[in-house]
């Protein structure tokens, strides 16, 4: 085995949009240049490279497993754990040492970074927060009780910040829908953006057309009485890329 802790990013992807693996391959990319570990290397959920088999493509004798997914539920909670053996934070398994942390979406910075991303828009467009419309759309799930917890949070620690108008959230896959997003919003002047860390297929095929825009476009539109502007989530840009080494780091403390 090799020297030096190894990392594996353990993203959703689409056996239909395999496109939507590429945000966690560029983190994996950027975090190998980073020359901190060993190796770095991403797995996904519903498409190649798979979970099967990931440990054993890396040698390292130490390996953190980093979920990439927007907060806490049943893929991070009980999926990627049974896929790969884990049986807690931290397992020990065939004279390895292998560490979970919790999902990347959950870390504390990430609250300022999408209230800043979403600021950002608004300022491109002359305006400022005051006089602008917060819609956070999340993935959530359809099991029963949601996966809602992580980005209320979000939309809850926004919100405190007051830099908003008006912070609403909706979700994808569990009431309140996104598809309802006219109901919950008041303003005219509307920012959408969606609750993703490297975000893929929902991001591209799924939102969009929320508001009459197709894979690409970000607006302006008028939609339903209001002008919305579409951001991006979080890509593999230099802040995410410090939140996971951050998060790393911390799980080898």
């Amino acid at each position: 085995m090799s020297p030096g802790p190894a990392i594996l990013l353990v993203g959703h992807g689409s056996a239909r949009h395999p496109d939507s693996a590429a945000p966690i391959l560029a983190l994996a990319r950027a975090l190998q240049q980073r020359g901190a570990w060993s190796d770095v290397q991403a797995a996904f959920m519903k498409q190649d490279p798979g979970l099967d088999g990931a440990l054993d493509r890396l040698t390292a004798s130490e390996v953190v497993v980093v979920p990439v997914f927007a907060g806490k539920g049943y893929y991070t909670d009980t999926l990627i754990p049974r896929a790969l053996g884990l049986d807690g934070p931290v397992t020990r398994k065939d004279g390895r040492v292998l560490r979970l942390t919790e999902p990347a979406g959950g870390h504390p910075r990430i609250p300022d970074l999408m209230a800043a991303r979403a600021l950002a828009v608004a300022e491109a467009a002359g305006l400022t927060g005051a006089e602008t419309s917060l819609l956070l759309i999340a993935h959530g799930s359809s099991r029963p009780g949601g996966a809602g917890d992580t980005p209320r949070a979000i939309a809850a620690a926004i919100t405190r910040t007051n830099r908003f108008a008006e912070v609403a959230l909706a979700f994808l896959e569990q009431a309140p829908f996104a598809a309802d997003w006219p109901d919950l919003v008041a303003g005219r002047q509307v920012v959408a953006l969606p609750l993703l860390v490297a975000q893929g297929m929902h991001a591209s095929q799924d939102i969009p057309p929320l508001f009459g825009l197709v894979s690409g476009q970000t607006g302006p539109v008028e939609s339903h009485g209001r002008i919305v502007r579409l951001a991006s989530g979080l890509g593999a840009e230099p802040d995410l890329i410090d939140i996971i080494a951050e998060m790393a780091l911390q799980a080898l403390a």
